[in-house]
């Protein structure tokens, strides 16, 4: 006897039945998009949200909230820095010298220990944000 007022809360009023096509069908677009890599990701995120916006399906406020969660600012703010990083070379130097340390063993590498001492006193996003440059050069 519950699958009745489901099935109508789903199915029951047409512009219910359409916005939830809208999307479940913005969805499969965001995720064809984002597995055949035809555009940046963070492109065709901002496309869906666009979309949402001007279908009406949510107000600019609701779909800009997000932004201003600390989180995202945080994340944006380590990819500023990890790009940083890479031009001005530190990157490159760092692991250089974590090659130079470890020669040809990798057993010696310490660039775990290296990331647990700066991981002890700094937060673990950046300590992340900073070392992957420093891995992807290595």
């Amino acid at each position: 006897m519950t699958v009745l007022p489901l099935a109508y809360a789903f199915f029951g009023e047409d512009h219910l039945n359409r916005e939830l096509l809208w999307v479940l069908s913005l969805l499969l677009i965001a995720i064809l998009l984002f597995s055949t890599n035809k555009l940046r990701m963070d492109v065709a995120a901002l496309l869906v949200i666009i979309a949402f916006v001007l279908s009406g399906t949510l107000t600019l406020s609701d779909a800009l909230v997000g932004f201003s969660d600390s989180n995202v600012i945080l994340i944006a703010a380590l990819f500023v820095i990890g790009e940083g990083l890479v031009r001005t070379g530190v990157a490159y130097q760092v692991g250089e010298w974590l090659i130079r340390v470890a020669g040809n063993s990798e057993i010696k590498m310490l660039l775990m220990l290296t990331v647990a001492a700066l991981g002890a006193f700094m937060s673990s996003t950046g300590v992340v944000a900073i070392f992957i440059p420093v891995v992807l050069s290595v």
